[in-house]
């Protein structure tokens, strides 16, 4: 009986471990859905707007280089081409309009901002990071 009863729970055990093993690391799914240029751009000018206190006329410039340069990457996605390169590219044109559109105090904190997301993306966090919790 005993027997009977280990052979099982070592089965259930391999069974469970076998299982659990097929979805990766905890937190990442297969399907996870990538976000819509749509929810990058809210996302993005909703941190960009509490950081960098631009005026009416930047808001507008900024947020058509946004949809502009996620609506690229996002077609480039949905057309299966995920070149680092090409995607380096379009980043870097968002950036040099960008730096069109910021005085030179904004761009500095930009800069700050994207590095600080870099991190948090190395991190496994793909979210930008708004202002530095403050307690």
């Amino acid at each position: 009986m005993k027997k009977k009863f280990l052979v099982i729970l070592v089965f259930c055990f391999l069974f469970t471990g076998l299982t659990l093993s097929q979805d990766g690391p905890p937190g990442h799914t297969k399907d996870k859905k990538r976000p819509t240029a749509e929810e990058m751009v809210k996302r993005e000018m909703k941190m960009l707007k509490q950081e960098l206190d631009m005026t009416e006329t930047q808001e507008t410039f900024v947020r058509k280089i946004l949809e502009d340069s996620y609506k690229k990457m996002e077609e480039n996605f949905k057309n299966g081409n995920k070149d680092r390169d090409e995607i380096a590219k379009i980043m870097k044109e968002k950036d040099d309009n960008l730096k069109n559109v910021l005085t030179d105090e904004q761009w500095i904190k930009y800069q700050e901002l994207k590095e600080r997301n870099k991190d948090k993306f190395k991190q496994g966090d793909d979210r930008p990071s708004g202002p530095p919790d403050r307690h």
